[in-house]
């Protein structure tokens, strides 16, 4: 494995073929009511994501087509009948429903998911 002596800032990194983020430079941007969104990476048909629910955001139900990731970042969220909280995460297999997600108290999350279109 090699080391950067002297390695660069997120804000200057320039490497073919691979993309950086700072989140905390990011603006949410709204993907409506009680939800918001900070794309940080996208590379062959996947995306990573960081999201913002609020309190009382009820989703709705949807296939999975290719497999998701989830991992809680802040505050709680019930999915599948599952209460997760900070720190906790799931994994979707392809071909699965998801029938329930929602937070009573609101959470900021990080998902893994196929690149929508």
């Amino acid at each position: 494995m090699s080391h950067t002596e002297n390695p660069v800032r997120v804000a200057d990194a320039a490497l073919e073929g691979w993309s950086f983020a700072d989140a905390s430079t990011m603006e949410w941007q709204p993907l409506g009511d009680k939800i918001a969104m900070k794309m940080l990476g996208a590379a062959d048909g996947k995306v990573i994501a960081q999201f913002k629910f609020e309190a009382g955001y009820v989703g709705g139900s949807h296939h999975h087509d290719e497999p998701e990731f989830t991992y809680v970042l802040e505050g709680s969220v019930i999915s599948n009948g599952v209460l997760m909280t900070t720190g906790q995460s799931y994994a979707v297999v392809s071909g699965t429903d998801h029938t329930e997600f929602r937070t009573e108290t609101g959470c900021t999350l990080v998902s893994v998911f196929k690149a929508p279109g």
